[in-house]
């Protein structure tokens, strides 16, 4: 399973992929994901991916937070 497959499941299982296509260019501000639904993202990433996010400067895009699990676990992903 890609970074991307778990960031969609994580997303899914929390009810928020209703109709957003999730690729690395998705901007999660504008498919619709409030602060408090990027916190949560971030908490469920960092329990998966067992790293930690500093929301001071969080992902923007789907494909910034890729870069940021892959950065601090060192998983080589080459589906995105």
């Amino acid at each position: 399973m890609t970074i991307l497959d778990q960031i969609k499941k994580i997303l899914d299982d929390r009810g928020l992929l209703d109709d957003i296509e999730l690729t690395p260019d998705t901007n999660l501000i504008e498919s619709g994901l409030d602060s408090l639904d990027l916190a949560d993202l971030a908490m469920d990433c960092e329990d998966t991916f067992d790293i930690e996010i500093d929301l001071d400067s969080a992902p923007q895009t789907v494909g910034e937070l890729i870069a940021i699990i892959k950065e601090k676990t060192g998983i080589e992903d080459e589906d995105e």
